[in-house]
């Protein structure tokens, strides 16, 4: 009776330690950061307008010394493109002859302008369209930079810069059309189809292959193994631009908990203004490989114990046993 109770114990430990070994700890950390200023504002940063050949537009904006100084500003349009596949803009500032898609001839000169700390302006700045634009996206940057005034020699001022990104569409036969470059699953920024758990990106390169700039809006469904959509995640809700020639990545990242199994994400986008389409479907692994071990090296270790728990117990039982026996059988020799 002492043995059996001594068993049970045993084996509850080790249930309970190994319910103590495999139990998840997580942690969420939230990061933030913010952008140092640069000296001047602008608003709005970006303008986006559809225009006729011909015709000329007004853009409001406002501008405003955010530094201690008193601050002298200039004006310039210069080109811009990609810079990579964030959408980061690349200025050009050395730019001698312009592009077809530019439009650093089309912006009326602006006046130098003094501003106070924490002064600002109100600017209209008017773009005139030839009547020989090609029909499509143009695009430009008015930079606005700022000096100090004059210091005696040997001082050394402040200088400030930023710039309003304006992107047009000139009416008439526009080519909209994109292709995808890539989608796929990723952790860690390594590509990958199999991973141990969440979070997981998953990451679709749109490529712009027309002569206007787009937007592509959709999202990405998730299902797991027996086809149960898991999430549904929208894509581009924050509608960023695709540059004519340029690719422009979109991510997102899947953090659902006790991912097991295969998953198939299938991505469905639209864009343009005919409706045009973007479909693809991939599929990935989540397989915990160390908690799986972990499982069954527990197992091993509690089948292991209660084999050898029996053995002894029935070690116990039968010696027990012949004890008995032999007593009756000198009980009975004596009778």
């Amino acid at each position: 009776m002492i043995a059996s109770k001594n068993i049970t114990k045993i084996i509850i430990s080790i249930i309970i330690f190994s319910f103590a070994l495999l139990s998840p700890v997580g942690a969420l950390e939230l990061n933030s950061a913010t952008n140092a200023a640069q000296g001047i504002e602008i608003s709005p940063a970006l303008v986006e307008l559809n225009v006729s050949r011909g015709q000329t537009y007004s853009i409001d904006l406002n501008v405003m010394n955010v530094t201690a100084s008193d601050m002298v500003y200039n004006s310039s349009v210069n080109d811009f493109s990609a810079a990579d596949e964030t959408g980061s803009p690349k200025i050009s500032l050395d730019s001698k002859l312009p592009n077809t898609a530019s439009i650093n001839t089309w912006l009326g000169e602006i006046p130098q302008f003094t501003l106070k700390p924490r002064q600002y302006k109100s600017i209209v700045a008017r773009v005139a369209i030839p009547w020989d634009a090609e029909p499509g996206g143009h695009y430009g940057v008015l930079r606005f930079f700022g000096d100090t005034p004059e210091l005696k020699a040997g001082n050394v001022g402040l200088t400030a810069s930023a710039g309003l990104l304006i992107l047009l569409r000139v009416d008439g036969v526009i080519n909209e059309s994109a292709s995808l470059a890539s989608f796929f699953s990723s952790q860690a920024d390594k590509q990958s189809f199999f991973f141990e758990s969440s979070p997981i990106k998953l990451i679709a390169r749109i490529k712009n292959e027309g002569n206007i700039h787009i937007k592509p809006f959709g999202k990405i469904e998730l299902r797991d193994t027996f086809g149960k959509i898991v999430s549904t995640i929208p894509l581009n809700a924050d509608q960023a631009n695709v540059l004519p020639d340029s690719i422009r990545k979109f991510e997102v990242e899947i953090s659902e908990k006790w991912m097991i199994g295969r998953y198939t994400a299938s991505l469905n986008l639209g864009y343009g203004t005919t409706g045009q389409a973007i479909v693809s479907t991939i599929s990935f692994w989540v397989i915990p490989y160390k908690l799986i071990i972990s499982a069954l090296l527990v197992l091993i270790t509690i089948i292991y114990v209660l084999v050898r728990l029996v053995r002894v117990y029935n070690r116990h039982i039968i010696a027990k046993s012949k004890n008995e026996e032999i007593s009756k059988n000198k009980k009975a020799s004596k009778k």
